[in-house]
């Protein structure tokens, strides 16, 4: 058994999985069960214990091979991580399916996997030691359709978002397992590198090695050095190349997980939440990540930015909460709606939009009062509790009090307003010749990436940009713009106009011409 099945087979010895109940099996994977060993299966639970741990690990021999004692038990091992590559990719594939099927809204373009799983059963069947001629041609052969099958996979993946991948895992009923974030973790440790593909291996690595807690929290399961000696043991398995000169790790690494600890130390100083939005905290946050470059995956700064993104999204959720206290909920949403929702959501490695915390915010009764930790205490604090009785006395006192002569004028002054009202709101609807706009919903559609929401009068549609239009170059902006028109055409609308945050318009599309504006 080699460490990977190791780290497995002792998380469920913890009870942080449960046994394999869906069988990725199909009628021609029997080519794999011919070997007297059933095919790889993938389960949908994933960590659910908050004492359970990826043990079997040794951090400081954890980037060597295990040890082989003879040539039986050397072949042995190639073949059972030729199994794990090939599970892996079978995992993989179901994922990116899902995000397919269930966000993109089409068809998945599954790969047809029977040349790998063949290529698979010819190496498992291969006699003699890995010196022989029918070895190296096995093995080749199955290298060859493995390649091919992940770069088809990552064709695919190109054309998926890093908010549909969040959403997806985050999502997915029944939750999706810790088998298969390890194999999607390792498939984007495996592939080219692109901002994309380091950002989805982000929000991988953070999910996998932290846990939900109370009111949108999560919680990281390890301590610093121990994560550290766990993605080694990973990344050891995965037999990931390093993209990176191995002289550089050092002080590189050194100084990224530096710059990690005083982004959480800013956060975590921050009063409000208007203090961050102020300093484009969280703009910087993903800058930062996207300049880290290769570096990002070495299993320190990995750590790091584990750790960061949990502090980082737990803060969050303390500032909204610290909002809504001194304010409601609507003048929350209002004053901020959904237009930090994603640089917030890259930040923190999960989703976080700001109306569903409000929502799932704990409401706090009186003389309870909440911790750091977002953990209810039943504290009484006496000078609140007296300010409130007497604001509701004096408020009583002044009602009941009131001159019944000036009562009467004011109840006269609200139905003479009340009148106008009326009177003013009719003349308006039968003078007025302007058009009301309608909501259009972007839910589901390429656009939601891009745009907050859309609205639609007979011939145009406006909708409001987010900041990631302000980042993208103009061709990225034009084919963006394209798509909307199309939305507006099926919608029965014949131009787009968008706008910012700040209310100046960004573009312009009709059937003849499309304008890119610098507002």
């Amino acid at each position: 058994m080699n460490v990977f099945e190791d780290l497995i087979e002792e998380l469920r010895d913890e009870n942080l999985l449960e046994d394999t109940i869906v069988d990725l099996r199909s009628p021609r994977t029997n080519v794999v069960e011919a070997e007297g060993r059933p095919s790889q299966t993938f389960t949908t639970d994933r960590i659910a214990s908050e004492n359970g741990s990826l043990q079997g690990s040794d951090p400081a021999n954890s980037e060597s091979e295990p040890a082989v004692a003879s040539d039986d038990a050397e072949r042995d091992f190639y073949r059972k991580r030729a199994l794990d590559e090939v599970s892996s990719l079978q995992m993989v594939e179901h994922v990116l399916s899902g995000i397919e099927r269930e966000y993109m809204k089409i068809v998945p373009g599954s790969y047809d996997d029977l040349r790998a799983k063949t290529a698979l059963h010819k190496f498992l069947q291969v006699q003699g030691d890995s010196t022989t001629t029918e070895y190296a041609e096995a093995e080749f052969h199955l290298m060859r359709e493995t390649e091919a099958w992940s770069s088809a996979l990552s064709a695919r993946d190109n054309k998926i978002s890093v908010a549909n991948l969040r959403r997806f895992c985050e999502n997915s009923r029944p939750i999706l397992s810790s088998q298969a974030l390890l194999a999607v973790g390792r498939f984007y440790r495996n592939s080219a590198f692109s901002e994309r593909t380091r950002a989805k291996f982000d929000f991988v690595m953070t999910r996998l090695f932290s846990r939900e807690a109370s009111g949108d929290k999560r919680k990281v399961l390890f301590g610093r050095a121990e994560m550290i000696g766990h993605v080694k043991t990973l990344y050891a398995n995965w037999s990931s190349i390093a993209l990176y000169s191995a002289d550089d790790v050092p002080l590189k690494a050194r100084v990224i997980v530096a710059g990690f600890e005083d982004r959480v130390a800013e956060a975590e100083s921050s009063l409000t939440f208007d203090q961050l939005i102020q300093n484009d905290f969280f703009k910087r946050v993903h800058a930062f990540k996207e300049a880290s470059g290769e570096i990002f995956f070495a299993p320190e700064v990995v750590a790091a930015t584990i750790d960061c993104n949990t502090k980082i999204g737990n803060k969050f959720v303390d500032l909204i909460r610290l909002e809504r206290e001194r304010t409601n909920p609507e003048s929350i949403e209002e004053k901020y709606g959904y237009e930090y929702d994603q640089i917030i959501s890259d930040a923190a490695g999960k989703t976080l939009q700001l109306v569903d915390v409000l929502k799932n915010l704990p409401e706090v009764e009186d003389g309870e009062m909440t911790d750091s930790a977002g953990f209810r205490s039943t504290e009484v604090n006496p000078v609140s509790r007296e300010a409130r009785q007497d604001r509701t006395s004096l408020f009583t006192f002044e009602l009941f009090a009131v001159n019944k002569w000036l009562l009467l004028a004011t109840i006269v002054v609200v139905m003479v307003s009340t009148t106008l009202y009326f009177w003013s709101s009719q003349s308006s609807t039968e003078t007025s010749s302007a058009e009301s706009a309608k909501d259009v919903s972007l839910e589901n559609s390429d656009l939601e990436e891009y745009m907050r929401t859309g609205r639609a009068t007979s011939e145009t549609f406006y909708a409001i940009t987010l900041p990631v239009w302000d980042q993208m170059a103009e061709d990225k902006k034009r084919e963006i713009l394209q798509q909307a028109l199309e939305f507006a055409n099926k919608n029965g609308q014949k131009n787009v106009q968008l706008v910012n945050f700040r209310g100046r318009s960004v573009a312009f599309a009709s059937q003849k011409k499309a304008e890119i504006l610098n507002p």
